[in-house]
């Protein structure tokens, strides 16, 4: 499973997963809508996808028991920003994606392949905006950038 992307004036990417922060980027207040449900059903068909989470709401495992996701807890004793980006290198920072929204995702945002911002219900933290290649309003685009990746390529390229 992988996506490949020949972005114009750029180099090629090959993906083979997407990191997604929970709270605020792929549910509101700890709930995941069903649209949602079924466009990270859809991508996970593409690329391996990660929620990560400090749990917030502690309703990650219910939340997403039901998907082909891999939930990653993050832990609490290490600073958020830090445990994604150290998960992120983990797996190879030149295959994989990130979205997010807080602060707390802003150095994941910077370090992947593709770093793409949620301005959402929750808002966007300026220094994650800064590192994002893109920002979109909700996370059905975001989802969508890689479902329908001429929309990802129209946006990257050079």
């Amino acid at each position: 499973m992988s996506l490949t992307l020949k972005i114009p004036g750029r180099e090629t990417l090959v993906l083979d997963g997407v990191l997604c922060d929970m709270n605020g980027t792929l549910t509101t207040d700890g709930r995941l809508t069903l649209k949602v449900g079924k466009s990270l059903t859809e991508l996970t068909r593409q690329l391996k996808v990660y929620v990560m989470t400090a749990d917030t709401f502690g309703t990650a495992a219910a939340v997403f028991a039901q998907l082909p996701v891999e939930l990653v807890k993050m832990p609490p004793q290490t600073p958020g920003a830090d445990a994604k980006l150290d998960f992120l290198k983990r797996l190879g920072p030149q295959t994989h994606a990130a979205i997010g929204n807080g602060y707390n995702d802003h150095l994941m945002l910077k370090a992947a392949a593709i770093g793409i911002c949620i301005i959402g219900n929750e808002g966007a933290h300026s220094r994650s905006l800064q590192a994002a290649d893109l920002a979109v309003t909700n996370t059905l685009q975001a989802l969508n950038l890689f479902l329908q990746p001429k929309r990802l390529l129209a946006g990257l390229r050079n």
